[in-house]
């Protein structure tokens, strides 16, 4: 038993120190291993875009416990994406034109500063979303394209307060929400809408391709007449075919001068009601005063 014992002592101190060896060479396999995967990921993000997040990655391979080769590449790569992340110094002012600080702003949804400090924020490169909220004034946003290495940029944007108590809905103290910025003012109720404006000239236009199918139809008719009478019976033609045939003449005319005066004022009133949409709607109307042998056509117009 004593002879044993001495042995058996001498193994389980060659396997304690086997196990203190090999302990710190995994442990450093394992650091090596998480520097080259922040290394590979860093430039992955990189390539994205996404700069912030690959400086994090590049901070992470350039510590001390990576491997020299890796911790050198990581240093040039983390000086190359610190110089290309942007910057951006947001402000706001209210109505009076006075800064303000107590401003949240977020970064296509995501936090970006919980106050306005006069300091400058880092962005990732690309076309963001900037909501500026505040509270008792109306939300602002604005849209905006940053660049790769772009310090510095001045981003301010104008807060209206809300509108006061007017018993609404939907509004905390049943007040109204602000129309934002930029936003057109609600059209007047004696505006009128494009496709009113477009009803006159549409009508008259009719009015005028009705006279110009029946100065043809009249026209022809009349003429066709007139060289059968000229063939069969000139001079000598019965009374009651001459005036049928006048007759026609006499609609040809009237026909087309209520044609043409139609297609006047459809040019007319489309002109007018492209003047502006505060002006009046114009009245038109088509006077055809009949002649002898043919017809005289007006246009008048009331504004």
């Amino acid at each position: 038993m004593n002879q044993r014992t001495p042995r058996r002592s001498l193994f389980a101190a060659l396997a304690v120190s086997a196990l203190a060896y090999l302990q710190p060479a995994r442990a450093h396999a394992g650091d090596a291993e998480a520097c080259f995967t922040a290394s590979e990921e860093g430039q992955r993000l990189r390539d994205e875009g996404r700069l912030r997040e690959a400086r994090a990655r590049f901070i992470s391979c350039g510590s001390a416990a990576c491997p020299a080769l890796v911790r050198s590449d990581c240093a040039g790569w983390l000086s190359d994406v610190t110089a290309r992340v942007p910057t951006l110094i947001l402000s706001a002012e209210d109505e009076q034109g006075q800064d303000v600080a107590d401003v949240q702003v977020t970064v296509d949804g995501a936090p970006l500063a919980a106050r306005l400090d006069g300091k400058a924020v880092e962005v990732d490169p690309g076309e963001h979303v900037l909501h500026f909220e505040r509270a008792g004034s109306a939300p602002v946003a604005l849209r905006l394209v940053v660049r790769e290495g772009e310090k510095l940029r001045r981003v301010s944007t104008r807060l209206v307060r809300s509108a006061g108590p007017r018993g609404g809905a939907g509004v905390p103290g049943g007040g109204a929400p602000a129309p934002e910025e930029g936003a057109l003012p609600p059209r007047g109720e004696g505006a009128a809408s494009p496709a009113s404006a477009l009803l006159l000239p549409i009508a008259l236009g009719g009015v005028a391709a009705a006279g110009g199918v029946a100065y043809a139809a009249l026209g022809l008719s009349a003429r066709a007449d007139a060289d059968r009478l000229r063939t069969t019976c000139a001079p000598r033609c019965a009374e009651a075919d001459v005036d049928a045939v006048r007759t026609r003449i006499v609609g040809a005319n009237i026909a087309f001068g209520v044609g043409v005066a139609a297609l006047g004022g459809a040019v007319a009133a489309l002109l007018l009601g492209r003047a502006g949409p505060a002006a009046p709607a114009a009245a038109a109307a088509v006077h055809v005063v009949p002649l002898p042998g043919g017809a005289a056509a007006g246009l008048g117009a009331r504004f």
